[in-house]
């Protein structure tokens, strides 16, 4: 009869502690600063304290949206209308800049928009304080159009790429949706401008091109606007269609997270 060996035996299988802890690795869902990705990419950088601050960006872009909602750029004349038009370029260009940073984009990419969104500025100071005439630079450039395409764009690639679903994630989606009625609203305008006819038919003010922006994204369909051309109702199905898109994308995205991240616990 053998006697029983009183060494004991390592357990069969694998045990907890050969797996590291989920919490480690899942950042809680207030956490503050940059979030962990699932990819890296030469044109983006991980690294840097405004990386992923969106709830900074979100208020930026609410402000922004307030702002060439109510003031018409186009208005001449007047102390009221030349600080509002100041003040709606110092937040567009803040705004967009602010876009890029907290996305993560690498500063070699950054510094010509930084110049570019100086440049904007600048001369549309010395429009509206040296040469005395209307913000023909902020009212509708082709170059502002493009950095407003581009700032959703960058924003929505670092929320896609979040390993795990934070409140930073939720601000990032929620700002770069309200940023595509921006890029739009930029779009119209220049539309109109380079058209040489007006976009509505009619001679309107800035603001009204926010307002058929934003009911158009959400698809409110009002009917007291309505783009004359071809060109600028192909943009309005377009901003329809990609505004309804963007909304089942992320919010199936956000759910699957945060399904991911309950399972974890």
């Amino acid at each position: 009869m053998q006697a029983d060996d009183p060494t004991p035996r390592e357990p069969e299988g694998p045990t907890p502690g050969d797996f590291p802890d989920a919490s480690e690795a899942r950042p809680p869902f207030f956490a503050r600063g940059r979030q962990p990705v699932t990819t890296s990419s030469t044109l983006f950088d991980e690294s840097g304290r405004w990386v992923d601050r969106f709830g900074v960006l979100l208020v930026l872009t609410g402000i922004t949206i307030t702002m060439l909602s109510l003031a018409d750029l186009g208005a001449v004349g007047g102390v009221w209308a030349t600080l509002t038009g100041l003040a709606t370029t110092a937040s567009v260009t803040l705004t967009l800049a602010l876009a890029l940073r907290a996305a993560g984009l690498r500063a070699r990419w950054r510094r010509p928009a930084y110049a570019v969104l100086v440049l904007v500025a600048a001369t549309a100071l010395v429009l509206v304080l040296l040469v005395d005439t209307t913000d023909e630079v902020t009212t509708a450039p082709p170059v502002l159009f493009a950095l407003a395409v581009l700032a959703p764009a960058v924003v929505a690639r670092r929320v896609i790429h979040h390993r795990s679903v934070t409140l930073a994630t939720v601000l990032g989606a929620v700002g770069a949706y309200l940023l595509i009625p921006v890029a739009y609203f930029y779009a119209f305008l220049t539309v109109e401008n380079l058209g040489g006819t007006p976009f509505f038919g009619e001679d309107q003010p800035t603001s009204s091109f926010m307002y058929f922006s934003l009911t158009t994204i959400t698809t409110l369909g009002y009917g007291d606007l309505t783009p004359a051309e071809p060109l600028g109702r192909l943009l309005a199905m377009s901003e329809a269609v990609i505004g309804q898109v963007y909304l089942v994308v992320f919010v199936a995205l956000i759910v699957s997270l945060a399904a991911a991240r309950v399972q974890r616990r």
